[in-house]
């Protein structure tokens, strides 16, 4: 009732109306309170019923009028629920409140494409037809999705299942969409690093990063799917591989070593045997054999059959490489910054990577690549949030102050003033590494004794 009543309230009175205000609050009050306690709340319409969750709402003769309102707003729009998420702000709610009431729904690009455009990141949309709530999933949800879903397949869940082969399609569709919708809004959050789940963080990561360059390289939706299906169960291997070896926390020896070169094979075999095969599912065994041989066809599985690598092979092979090496490890002699990263795939390319694949992604992820902490000609210190803007020089990322005055405003380093830009990067700074970096050496780079994996 109070949601109907808001966006009601919104289609006659404006943001800063102390009705609209009121309104809105005592909504964004009641949703606090439920998803404090369930994470979120969902509010459905189905054969004419609103459903809160999988609970139908009784209505009565006062009430009628109300939910009648909120059924024919959401077969207007074509909505089968709305879920709101915990620590959705009031100024967001409000922002989809007058989206909802009064944006054209027969002009309009759509009621996803419309919350994004407002910055409403925390309200999911099912819509009729869709199949699945992951389908207007936003920026978090859907990398969260795709966590969980790691998660999943860790614990034992098959690939092959009918269940988990569904869920995979729904995620990995949610990711490409929301890429098409805006190729930024993921990559920050492929910065998201934790030791102990690393295979959960990585295969996520490798997902989000082959599909921003898969899409840069001008690949089609349906190719982006197979491809983000792909990077995602790249090293599925690694779940076969002896525990004591993979969570090893210092160097590996030789034979520990070959049994760790053991898991590209044992992720082709796994695809092969737990799926009916189509041509998506061949892609992913190929890739998880491939991701490994380097473009000279050096590296491993070592084989005298190939005489190339695959497309989508070589693409998952550079966002493979480059989230292990900007992942903190324990056993490396050092640990690189995203920068470092960045110029050991530029000095490689065209022996260990696909040259032209180096280029674009380098243009995608920028000279500075998010994560990558700064310091700057005004003294300030931050760290790298959003590649450079379209069209920007690949040196001119946006950065998130983290010291000075200024600490937590977000500065666009292509903003000139004078006819010169007003702020520039000085030093790249590695914090696990204590302190500056005097320059980058290629000679660092010796990754199979430092865990490049």
């Amino acid at each position: 009732m109070a949601l109907s009543a808001a966006i009601r309230t919104a289609a006659y009175y404006d943001p800063g109306n102390a009705v609209m205000q009121h309104a809105c609050t005592t909504l964004a009050e009641l949703m606090a309170d439920q998803t404090e306690q369930d994470g979120s709340v969902t509010v459905g319409i189905h054969s004419h019923c609103v459903f809160l969750g999988k609970a139908r709402v009784r209505t009565t003769v006062s009430t009628h009028e109300r939910f009648t309102f909120l059924v024919q707003l959401f077969e207007s729009w074509g909505i089968n629920t709305l879920t709101f998420f915990a620590g959705l702000a009031e100024d967001e709610l409000m922002r989809a409140l007058l989206v909802l009431a009064r944006a054209n729904r027969t002009d309009s690009p759509g009621l996803a494409e419309a919350f994004h455009a407002e910055g409403v990141e925390r309200i999911l949309i099912d819509t009729i037809g869709a199949g699945s709530q992951i389908q207007a999933v936003a920026p978090v949800e859907a990398y969260a999705a795709a966590m969980q879903l790691s998660i999943d397949l860790g614990e034992g869940a098959s690939a092959g299942e009918r269940g988990t082969g569904r869920r995979l399609r729904h995620v990995t569709q949610a990711v490409v969409d929301q890429i098409l919708r805006d190729p930024r809004s993921l990559v920050a959050l492929t910065t998201i690093k934790d030791f102990d789940r690393y295979l959960i963080t990585h295969s996520t990561n490798v997902a989000v990063l082959s599909v921003l360059l898969g899409q840069r390289l001008g690949l089609s939706k349906a190719r982006l799917g197979e491809l983000c299906l792909a990077a995602f169960l790249h090293d599925a291997g690694k779940l076969e591989v002896d525990p004591e070896v993979l969570q090893k926390p210092g160097a590996l020896d030789d034979e520990e070593w070959e049994e760790m070169r053991r898991h590209p094979v044992l992720a082709a075999h796994g695809l092969l045997g737990g799926q009916r095969l189509t041509p998506a599912s061949m892609r992913a065994v190929v890739v998880a054999f491939e991701h490994h041989l380097n473009y000279d066809l050096s590296g491993y599985p070592r084989t005298e059959v190939k005489d190339s690598v695959s497309l989508f092979g070589n693409i998952v092979a550079i966002a493979d490489r480059y989230d292990a090496l900007t992942t903190a490890r324990v056993y490396r002699k050092r640990n690189f910054t995203p920068h470092e990263t960045l110029v050991y795939l530029l000095t490689n390319a065209g022996t260990l990577f696909d040259p032209i694949l180096v280029k674009l992604f380098a243009e995608m992820v920028g000279l500075y690549p998010p994560g990558t902490v700064v310091e700057l000609s005004g003294g300030e210190v931050g760290v790298v949030s959003e590649p450079p803007r379209l069209g920007s020089p690949l040196d001119r990322p946006l950065v998130r102050l983290i010291a000075g005055e200024d600490s937590g405003a977000v500065r666009d380093l292509s903003e000139q003033q004078n006819g010169g830009f007003v702020r520039s990067v000085v030093n790249v700074l590695n914090p696990a590494d204590k302190g500056q970096l005097p320059g980058v050496d290629p000679s660092i780079f010796t990754l199979e004794q430092q865990g490049g994996d």
